[in-house]
């Protein structure tokens, strides 16, 4: 009989396999649960058969085949495989192996398999060896263009793997497994993921967890045909989604849903967006109206948003699409969230490496004016010593001062151009922006008007929330001109006994953040006054400069209006 190594990541699978082997007088060798190791052991063990599983991770088991037939002569490799046979049984003679075997077939298949590959022969179903056979699942056509390392994608992903997670399982890098994702897209023509899930569902390659649902019960009758696919669509996602019905409310969702909820499934269930309590109560109310909006034109819709995850500012892309039935009705409105996180870490990183790297050569430029300045003074230096001597000498010793007078004229020249090339970035200077924090600038900024203030009998009060500012990068030249005016419009009119300054930064997708600052009471400035008019039109000037907006909000009940500040920042990495 044969010695035989078992690649599996299912115990229990390992188990029965270790007794079948027993029963039938073959040696085991070896167990393993990965690919990685199932190729060691294979160079230290030499076995003569390798059963093998599809699904196991750490490189997939068509690779693995493929790799065992190649550096191995002579060896029997039988698949044993919970896969869809008329998918992968075909697939698994391409790459090399000797026998598949369907886990849902009867125990006797896989011991006549067994049996087959120790004697050199072959055992696969009809359908792998005779792929024109009517027995060949309809549509599986569209996969078999894929490639052996395209379909084990697929299968991860259908299984609710993420990116990062199938790059895991298969030992590849995140970049290469995003290639394979875009040539998926491509070959089962297919522009998004929720597309991606279906085709794989058509062809029966869900693996859906069991979680937290609503029961089909208490489903519209149009969507309890559609709850297996669904169901599986939802617990294979590698990403929060939910299915609501036609007025919003909610009606299933993943685990991972519940996960930023933050709640189970029995407190949420029927609920609208206005009601989703873990959201702001702002958000709250655009997302439900935006929602009721898409049904209402039946079309999809998609937005960045930042949510307070766990006490960090999360982005997230969020989209929903229109479900309907066999008919084509619309019956339902499928969504999901994706986590933006990484993708802000690294626009944000590219753009603090970008402005240092701008900052950096601007300051080169003024550091080349500089040194031109100082040479260009020697130079005249010496040419007034040069005119003098000149006056005063022999001569025959003229032609050789005019000679140095050539060279300095050339040495000039030289200077010229150097200032030339310099000087197209000098004017950025005094605009350039830099990494600040933006509590400790802000408080250096107003510290002065602080103090004038306090001589007219105003306290300035500035809240506790300046030391919790995030770093970003700012034109600081301009945003102490434009605190500058904003004051001194503010001391031009009456001054009441406190004026409140609420400043606050809240982050944006794609690595920015906002800027905002609230200054109450606030008085428009009167056409008679001339000395407020002329703060007010600098500072006006001044938002323009910096791309910022502001405006005057009435306070209610007649109390005071308040001045409302906002700037958008690229944000700046740690200095730790």
């Amino acid at each position: 009989m044969s010695s035989v190594l078992v690649v599996d990541n299912q115990p229990i699978v390992r188990d029965g396999l270790r007794a079948l082997l027993e029963r039938t007088g073959h040696q085991l060798l070896a167990e393993v649960d990965n690919g990685q190791d199932a190729l060691l052991q294979c160079r230290l063990l030499h076995p003569q058969v390798v059963i093998v599983e599809l699904m196991v991770p750490r490189l997939g088991g068509l690779d693995l085949v493929r790799r065992l037939r190649a550096s191995h002569e002579g060896i029997r490799l039988l698949v044993y495989s919970a896969q869809e046979p008329g998918i992968y049984a075909a697939r698994s003679l391409q790459a090399g192996a000797d026998a598949y075997v369907s886990k849902s077939d009867a125990v006797d298949e896989l011991r006549n398999a067994l049996h087959a590959v120790s004697h050199g022969r072959s055992y696969f179903p009809s359908d792998a060896t005779h792929p024109a056979a009517p027995a060949v699942p309809a549509g599986t056509s569209e996969l078999t263009q894929l490639s052996a390392r395209e379909l084990s994608v697929l299968q991860l992903l259908s299984q609710g793997l993420s990116s990062k997670e199938v790059a895991a399982q298969l030992s590849l890098s995140y970049k290469t497994v995003s290639t394979y994702k875009v040539r998926l897209y491509q070959k089962l023509g297919v522009d998004s993921h929720f597309q991606l899930l279906e085709v794989a569902r058509s062809h029966g390659m869900f693996a859906g967890e069991q979680s937290e649902r609503a029961t089909a019960d208490a489903l519209d009758p149009a969507l309890k045909r559609e709850y297996g696919f669904l169901r599986g669509l939802l617990d294979s996602a590698p990403y929060p989604m939910f299915v609501r019905d036609l007025q919003g409310r909610l009606l299933m969702c993943n685990r991972r849903y519940l996960v930023y909820a933050e709640t189970t499934f029995e407190q949420i269930q029927g609920q609208t967006l206005h009601e989703a309590r873990w959201l702001p109560e702002a958000m709250r109310n655009r997302s439900h109206d935006r929602l009721r909006e898409a049904i209402v034109r039946e079309e999809p819709f998609m937005t960045e948003v930042v949510i307070d995850y766990a006490g960090v500012a999360t982005s997230f892309f969020v989209w929903c699409t229109p479900f309907r039935d066999a008919s084509g009705n619309q019956v339902a409105i499928v969504g999901g969230m994706s986590d933006l996180t990484e993708r802000d870490r690294m626009l944000a990183t590219m753009r603090h490496e970008g402005a240092q790297a701008r900052l950096q050569s601007t300051l080169k430029s003024s550091t080349l004016v500089a040194i031109n300045n100082q040479l260009r003074i020697g130079l005249e230096r010496m040419q007034e010593a040069i005119d003098q001597a000149r006056r005063a000498t022999a001569a025959n010793t003229q032609p050789a001062l005019d000679a140095l007078v050539v060279e300095i004229d050339q040495m000039g020249r030289s200077l010229d151009r150097i200032n030339a090339l310099a000087s197209v970035e000098r004017h950025e200077l005094q605009t350039q922006a830099q990494a600040h924090n933006l509590g400790i600038l802000t408080e250096e900024i107003l510290a002065p008007h602080r103090h004038q203030l306090a001589l007219l009998g105003c306290t300035l009060d500035v809240g506790p929330g300046l030391r919790a500012l995030a770093r970003a990068w700012i034109d600081a030249h301009h945003y102490r001109r434009l605190l500058d005016c904003l004051f001194e419009q503010v001391r031009q009119g009456p001054l009441p006994a406190q004026l409140d300054l609420r400043v606050m930064t809240r982050i944006l997708p794609r690595g920015w953040l906002c800027l905002t600052l609230e200054l109450s009471p606030w008085y428009e400035p009167a056409e008679a006054d001339s000395a407020a008019s002329w703060a007010f039109a600098e500072l006006q000037h001044l938002l323009q400069t910096l791309h910022a907006s502001a405006r005057s909000i009435p306070g209610q009940l007649g109390s005071e209006s308040t001045w409302h500040f906002e700037l958008e920042l690229p944000l700046a990495l740690s200095d730790a």
